[in-house]
């Protein structure tokens, strides 16, 4: 069977795919995003100080009083972003 490129798949069919393989929700915390990225809670709280995550942007996030939250849409897009870095690099 051949696999189907990633360009085949809209937008909402890969968050759907990216949020159902890392149990994630609409909206998450630093750490289920931390999870997710397979980085820990206090890398994901540098990452806001410093800007930077694993040497590149970190994923966008929003602050809800002092709620951090990071939107799936947004760590999909990181994780997306730095998957096609490696496989450059390689």
């Amino acid at each position: 069977m051949k696999q189907q490129n990633q360009n085949t798949f809209t937008y909402d069919e890969r968050l759907h795919s990216f949020k159902k393989r890392h149990n994630l929700q609409e909206v998450n915390t630093s750490k289920e995003a931390a999870f997710a990225l397979r980085v820990s809670d206090f890398t994901m709280r540098l990452s806001r100080s410093t800007g930077l995550l694993l040497g590149t942007n970190a994923p966008k996030h929003s602050k809800y009083g002092r709620a951090v939250r990071y939107h799936a849409g947004d760590l999909m897009n990181w994780f997306e972003q730095n998957e096609n870095q490696d496989s450059e690099a390689a």
